[in-house]
């Protein structure tokens, strides 16, 4: 990529033509690093050679200024070397002084050797980047400098800006010539790309490549160290008003080389990525130093605290008695902003920087809510201190109930259980927490009470129950103002009450809403709120809408992150692979490790009812019928049996129904819809379809238009047309598409394997196969987790199997006493 020069050429020539006259000239070239003087001294080589100069060049390295002659020895033709006190100084031993009388000895006889060669033709010096010349060199040719009158020699020399110019000494002896002029080559001051890169040829040319990155290492390592170095202190400081303060020295030369260069722009101000790359050529140690530099200089300043606490990031040995608190003030400001992740370094740095045992723990706690906010996962450790204090006593109010969701959350119940305890007296705050509990934790609830916890031994009033208003409420404040005092697992909660009381649109709106301010800022609100959608989606029967948030839901937290809430999104997404016919998906989804404290949560009875209608969509009726049953044993227990949460016993019924129990079916059915009465129009919906599915043909009509009715009005496309279905006398769905069946055994070899199971292994593996958990198989036969997985261990090897999934459905007959057991109980 050629670079015009056509200014600067002409000019040249103009001298070439003096000297070609008789009037020897000096002209130097002056410019930033990288700018094209040496381009631009080799395009004037050309052009010199073609007017029939001869043309001698020499170029000059930092590396070599400290060799004596060593410009000389490159400028010389073969003849002058031939000169045998020419050639003897040449040779001088670097670690000597050349002494005045050789020096003038040596000048004498260059410009003899010299002035002869330009007797016959014009004669061209070029000196490349002069201010590297070393000493006697230099020395040499101002000696010619000072005799070029009337000598057809052209001499041209090129210098850098600022702290690599000419010293004061060889400039002012070459601008007191007759003959002189100086040349500036400057930065190009068109293009497109002015704002990266100056205008500097070198950067314009790598951009153009497609190396701009290696063109700028190029131009910083031709740069004087000191320049880098101030061109790193802007990087640090944002512009360079104080950047001599900052150094601690002069940094004018610096700034001038940076302009000439294109480096800074006519403000002072670098290009982010130009300056970035300034301080990427510091050492470690070095950039630093620059940042502990400048905490103290902003700080000094006043400074606003974000500013300072970002040097302090970048200053790891710099710990002031000031900055904790710098640090922490730098995080309200990010939190302000919504944004966390910044308020989260600020907030770490600030704990490790103070000394004040109580500022440390209430930084704990806020470290523990901001990072809840961007993922669960990532609080886990910032915990323990907050354990620690809350078994010491030390942890108090908000904060500790804070850290009970937490523990919660993340399936530590006993410890979260130690928390609870911890807060005796506090009626406030275990009110709060009776509310998780009650709503949240239900298999909690029963191992603590609150009674005996409250002040003066008072009595416990009746567990505290989400409203429709109240939730409202809290979404508002939420909403509008309060955003930092509620977390995001209290606002899904309040969209959660809106969903059972079947007010979907109002949770819809809630929840864009809430999404719109999230997304950006709170990576747990993103994915509770994608769950949520899903819910809704499912409960309108919008398959797809449902399985892309349920996606999103697991997409944006980890599964360390969703903790025991895994089960609500995994629930959504399995009942819209099950509906859409994906029964591959659908089996990889119901085969998940799931943790075992998810089935103290109602997140567990979502989950264990989407689990029963994969069962019961491949045939295994047995086992969705357990887990229907299942359900309604723990919502029973909880105290939670509402059917707009999981309606477990329509559920049922279909389980009831394919299994040829008419009977029983019925009975579920009436039971759920006095339940539901008239405040539930999709649980009646659901329930006649099922009824009318349990019913005589002649009936079936007439239930069939009532729950159409009721499934349009509350709009769930879904579940009115499966109602739909049973008037063209086809009860059930469309089958999906089921898993490819194994090749069958033999029933010989199946009661033989069966045979080989003693009477514990066949009563774990029966309620294995019928879908329960290993925690809920060890409560049911009152054995240990790990006995459940000792005698399943040893069930697939006597059965020749690898998997759960494999289990032998003839052992299903063992598990109907069972379940009809938790039926009727």
């Amino acid at each position: 990529m050629q670079i015009a020069r056509d200014e600067q050429l002409a000019a040249l020539k103009a001298r070439l033509a003096d000297a070609e006259s008789g009037t020897g000239t000096v002209t130097v070239l002056s410019g930033g690093v990288a700018c094209g003087k040496t381009t631009l001294l080799s395009r004037f080589a050309g052009l010199a050679e073609d007017a029939g100069a001869r043309v001698l060049r020499a170029g000059c390295a930092r590396a070599e200024q400290g060799l004596p002659f060593g410009a000389l020895a490159q400028l010389l033709p073969a003849a002058a070397l031939a000169d045998e006190q020419i050639l003897k100084a040449l040779d001088h031993d670097p670690d000597s002084v050349v002494a005045e009388n050789d020096l003038l000895r040596v000048s004498r006889a260059v410009g003899s050797a010299l002035f002869a060669l330009a007797a016959d033709q014009p004669l061209v010096l070029l000196l490349d980047d002069a201010q590297y010349c070393d000493a006697p060199s230099m020395a040499c040719l101002l000696y010619l400098v000072r005799r070029l009158g009337g000598r057809r020699v052209a001499l041209v020399l090129t210098e850098g800006a600022g702290p690599l110019s000419l010293g004061p000494a060889v400039r002012a002896e070459l601008s007191r010539q007759p003959h002189f002029q100086a040349l500036s080559v400057d930065p190009l001051t068109t293009g497109n790309d002015l704002a990266l890169t100056g205008g500097n040829p070198q950067l314009v040319r790598g951009l153009a490549e497609g190396r701009f990155g290696e063109a700028l290492l190029g131009c910083l390592h031709r740069a004087a160290p000191s320049t880098v170095e101030v061109l790193s202190g802007i990087a640090v400081l944002g512009s360079a008003a104080d950047v001599a303060e900052l150094l601690g020295r002069e940094v004018d030369a610096d700034l001038l080389a940076l302009r000439a260069s294109g480096l800074l722009d006519a403000t002072d101000h670098a290009h982010p990525d130009v300056a970035a790359a300034a301080l990427g050529t510091l050492s470690p140690a070095a950039a630093a130093d620059l940042h502990e530099r400048a905490a103290v200089l902003t700080h000094t300043a006043g400074a606003a605290p974000e500013v300072v606490a970002g040097h302090l990031l970048r200053a790891p040995h710099l710990r002031p008695d000031w900055a904790a608190a710098v640090l922490t003030d730098a995080a309200d400001a990010a939190l302000r902003d919504q944004r966390p992740a910044d308020a989260v370094r600020y907030l770490e740095l600030a704990r490790d920087t103070t000394t004040d045992p109580a500022h440390r723990l209430d930084l704990a706690s806020l470290l523990a809510r901001v990072t809840w906010r961007l993922d669960p996962g990532q609080s886990t450790r910032h915990l323990e201190p907050l354990v620690s204090a809350a078994r010491d006593g030390r942890l108090t109010g908000r904060d500790s109930t804070d850290l009970v969701g937490y523990l919660l959350w993340q399936g530590k119940h006993e410890e979260a259980l130690a928390t609870i305890r911890g807060l005796a007296g506090d009626a406030q705050q275990l009110a709060q927490a009776e509310l998780w509990l009650s709503t949240t934790y239900p298999g909690l609830k029963r191992r603590i009470r609150f009674d005996q916890l409250l002040p003066g031994g008072q009595p416990a009033g009746t567990s505290p129950r989400p409203t429709v208003l109240g939730a409202e409420h809290l979404l508002q404040r939420s909403q509008f103002g309060e955003r930092d005092q509620i977390a995001p697992q209290e606002e899904f909660g309040a969209l959660l009450t809106l969903v059972y009381a079947g007010r979907l649109d109002a949770a819809a709106h809630w929840g864009r809403l809430h999404h719109l301010r999230l997304r950006t800022t709170s990576r747990t609100g993103q994915a509770l709120l994608a769950a949520v959608r899903a819910e809704i989606a499912m409960r309108q029967g919008e398959l797809t809408v449902a399985h892309r948030e349920a996606s999103e839901a697991l997409r944006v937290l980890s599964e360390r992150g969703w903790g025991v809430g895994i089960g609500f999104p995994l629930a959504n997404l399995l009942l819209a692979l099950i509906g859409m016919g994906r029964m591959d998906e659908a089996a990889e989804i119901a085969e998940r490790p799931v943790p075992q404290a998810m089935f103290d949560t109602r997140f567990g009875l979502h989950y264990v009812h989407a689990r029963g209608h994969y069962s019961l969509a491949i045939g295994r009726h047995q086992a969705a019928l357990a887990d229907f049953l299942f359900c309604g044993e723990l919502m029973h227990q909880w105290g939670l049996d509402q059917p707009s949460v999981v309606p477990w016993r329509s559920s049922a019924a279909q389980a009831w129904l394919e299994l040829g129990n008419r009977g029983q079916a019925r009975k579920l059915l009436d039971a759920q819809l006095a339940l539901a009465g008239q405040d539930h129009p999709r649980v009646r919906g659901i329930s006649l379809r099922v009824l009318a599915a349990a019913s005589d043909p002649g009936q079936r009509p007439q239930l069939v238009a009532e729950a159409v009715k009721l499934l349009e009005s509350c709009g769930d496309r879904l579940e009115r047309t499966k109602a739909l279905q049973l008037l063209t006398g086809d009860r059930r769905q469309p089958a999906p598409r089921t898993p490819r069946p194994k090749p069958a055994r033999p029933a010989s070899e199946v009661a033989r394997g069966l045979d080989k199971l003693s009477e514990s292994e066949s009563r774990v593996a029966a309620l294995a196969v019928c879908g329960c958990s290993n925690r809920e198989i060890a409560g049911k036969l009152y054995i240990t987790v790990s006995t459940v997985e000792q005698h399943l261990t040893r069930t697939y090897r006597k059965l020749g199997i690898k998997r759960r999934c494999d289990l032998p459905i003839e052992l299903q007959t063992l598990a109907i006493p069972s379940s009809q057991g938790v039926q009727s109980a």
